[in-house]
């Protein structure tokens, strides 16, 4: 009977493979990024639509990078992306409330349903009444976990 020996030339792969899919270790050589919440309530945030830099992959030497949440995985969040402020003073009969959650997420605006897309970006025009109008962007998931912002916006003609 006669032993087979695997070569060297389909060792090399195999064994390149096993480290890049990370089957070489335990796994406590990689952490996450994020840090794991202490059982308080999930927060809704808000990112200053002047922060994001017009080509991603670039960031200037002053700036300090800010960690996105990935929108298809992880804990829920809501972000809102524009306006950058909740008070803001607009000439301009729309405002558009463009945000970012996890893709399984229901987001209403103002009672209006809108569907966050692949990446979890959602927008929508907001038609405003001349005055102080009250914005509420609400995201909620099955689990039954829900965050809100409440945007004020005052249309002065």
């Amino acid at each position: 009977m006669r032993k087979r020996v695997l070569s060297p030339i389909f060792l090399v792969p195999l064994a390149l493979t096993l480290v890049a899919c990370g089957g070489g270790g335990d796994g406590d050589e990689l952490e996450d990024a994020a840090p794991k919440p202490t059982g308080a309530a999930p927060q809704a945030t808000l990112i200053p639509a002047d922060t994001r830099s017009p080509n991603p992959t670039s960031a200037s030497p002053t700036e300090a990078p800010t960690a996105t949440p990935v929108a298809t995985e992880g804990d829920f969040f809501l972000q809102l992306i524009s306006p950058a402020e909740l008070e803001v003073f607009t000439e301009v009969g729309t405002l558009s409330v463009v945000g970012r959650t996890r893709v399984d997420a229901v987001v209403t605006i103002n009672d209006s349903i809108v569907e966050p897309n692949i990446d979890g970006e959602f927008s929508l025009d907001v038609p405003l009444d001349v005055g102080p109008n009250i914005i509420e962007v609400v995201a909620s998931v099955a689990s039954g976990e829900q965050m809100d912002l409440v945007l004020v916006a005052i249309y002065l003609p």
